[in-house]
């Protein structure tokens, strides 16, 4: 098992905005301008890569060594995109007059050089061409690469077999000038694939938003490193397929942009996963309790707890009104369950503390909240029982409703917590997210750090904010997953990981992914319509590789 902290830049990627990407690029290329060349970690990977071990003479050559290994995965993107059986395919390339036109350059004289029949449609004339951009220009024009300048024009739809945007990237800023915006509208009319570099046009990288035209891509490929805006709700409605090709920038000036937020994906799975004991019993795996269901809700219960179950925890115990007791042990087999009150009690109230906090002792995580009901005398008692409370909790659903934002920011709190609230959990009980979810990242930070909790915002992508400041993004968009008690389920995984003895850091992130890997499993093989969360908890095994 390794810690957050201790995964490498390449297996956990630092998520910056488009500003910090320039001024990385900017350093990078001042850093290049030697005789010295690359710092001595690096080693070129590529023929391309080659070329910068002797250094440059100017910033330019510099930014053009990295512009051409930009090219160069768009260019191996493209093959990809045009599949297997490429003869005969064609490729229409667009772009415009600064570096992302650049891009769009370097990959034109690649298709060409490839036997790739491709047309370049250009929103700027050759000689309006600067710097690096002017040097892609050169060396297309040199390989027999003709432009095709549309400024004024419309574009008719030829037969493409793809499209690819490099007209302006990141550094669009505003409503797209008339040319561009005509271009956009007819490119998204042709119907056919669309490959967007960096950005798609027409998407604001300044103010994070879609502007009234803006290309509707199928995939994007970001160079470098991730940023946000192909991740949110905004962003990834036209980014579509977002994959990041990183540029070997130096790791001592990437530490120069670094804002505390990541990018947790799927590939980082086992090097979080807990250790197992072989040698050991089941109390040696972890043993853990759920706290969960209410007179109609025992639905909640079950998820959370066979979920738990199928994620490695040793022994789980079910704690839950006795009334409900029945409907349980007709669902599950392997929980040990605990009658909270008589063969009449169907919820949780305060005179039942003292049997909670009994079995609470010997647990190494809780969890507490899945279908527990929102009755006065329930929420008293969830926040009596959380009242300083060591052991590692989750608090979910109603056990975050019982709680507030208040309870957080009073001393006394449990001093482990993972709250795993949706947005409208959140909004209900801490106050309004941010209008524009750019800024969502910070607000996590400034809460987690502030009150010392590790917060779990569900949604697409979902954040997962811990107490010294880091901010990790988990981008899924399955919407399989958006049903009732696929909650509980990442509340079960999630308590079981505490309990095998994962901080709450790791818990929470690995949680997530694994929750996110067994739902994009289980929508692959039943479809989005018809997955259930019981589904997903029988695909866990597979999200845990084992």
């Amino acid at each position: 098992m390794k810690l957050l902290s201790n995964l490498t830049f390449k297996e956990c990627a630092p998520v910056v905005t488009a500003e910090a990407m320039r001024f990385l690029d900017g350093d990078t290329k001042r850093s290049r301008v030697s005789s010295a060349g690359f710092p001595p970690f690096w080693e070129p990977q590529t023929d391309i890569d080659a070329e910068f071990v002797d250094g440059f003479a100017t910033a330019i050559d510099a930014g053009y060594g990295l512009m051409k290994l930009a090219g160069q995965k768009l260019f191996e993107k493209t093959i990809a995109m045009l599949g297997e059986n490429s003869e005969g395919k064609s490729v229409a390339v667009f772009v415009g007059g600064g570096n992302n036109g650049g891009d769009g350059l370097v990959l034109s004289k690649l298709l060409i050089e490839a036997g790739i029949p491709c047309t370049i449609y250009s929103l700027a004339k050759a000689e309006t061409f600067k710097n690096e951009a002017a040097m892609a220009y050169q060396d297309f024009s040199e390989s027999g690469g003709k432009l095709i300048v549309i400024n004024d024009l419309p574009v008719h739809e030829p037969k493409f077999a793809l499209a690819v945007d490099c007209m302006l990237g990141n550094g669009a800023s505003g409503e797209l000038r008339p040319a561009f915006a005509r271009v956009v509208i007819n490119l998204n009319e042709w119907n056919i694939p669309i490959l967007a570099a960096d950005a798609p046009t027409g998407f604001d990288s300044s103010e994070h938003r879609c502007g009234e035209n803006c290309i509707q891509a199928t995939e994007t490929l970001v160079f470098g490193l991730p940023r946000l805006d192909a991740y949110t709700n905004e962003g990834a409605r036209v980014f579509g397929k977002t994959t990041v090709e990183p540029l070997d920038y130096p790791e001592n000036l990437i530490d120069k942009v670094l804002s505390g937020v990541f990018l947790a994906t799927e590939d980082m799975i086992p090097a979080l996963l807990p250790d197992r004991d072989e040698f050991g019993d089941k109390r040696s795996q972890g043993t853990a309790m759920v706290i969960a269901g209410s007179g109609n809700m025992t639905g909640a219960a079950a998820l959370c707890t066979k979920a738990c179950l199928r994620s490695g925890a040793g022994l789980v115990t079910t704690a839950t009104p006795k009334a409900l007791l029945p409907a349980l042990q007709s669902k599950l087999d392997e929980p040990v369950f605990y009658g909270i009150g008589n063969a009449t009690t169907d919820k949780l109230s305060i005179m039942h503390l003292m049997q909670l906090q009994d079995i609470a002792m010997h647990q190494n995580a809780i969890a507490i909240g899945p279908g527990l009901g929102t009755d006065t005398e329930t929420q008293d008692a969830v926040r009596m029982f959380l009242t300083g409370l060591q052991i590692p909790v989750v608090v979910d659903a109603d056990a975050i409703n019982a709680c507030g934002s208040a309870f957080f920011c009073m001393e006394g709190g449990p001093a482990n917590a993972i709250v795993t609230p949706h947005k409208r959990e959140w909004e209900r009980n801490f106050g309004p997210l941010p209008a524009n979810e750019s800024f969502y990242p910070e607000y996590l930070q400034q809460f987690a750090t502030q009150f010392k909790i590790t917060i779990v915002l569900k949604g697409c992508p979902t954040y997962v904010a811990i107490p010294d400041g880091r901010v990790y993004v988990i981008p899924a968009r399955n919407s399989g997953l958006a049903k009732g008690g696929a909650g509980d389920v990442l509340t079960g995984i999630i308590t079981a990981l505490l309990a095998q003895g994962l901080p709450t850091a790791e818990a929470a992130v690995l949680g997530v992914l694994l929750h996110q890997k067994a739902g994009r499993l289980t929508r692959e093989k039943m479809g989005a319509f018809g997955m259930l969360p019981t589904d997903v908890i029988e695909m866990l095994p597979a999200a845990f590789g084992c």
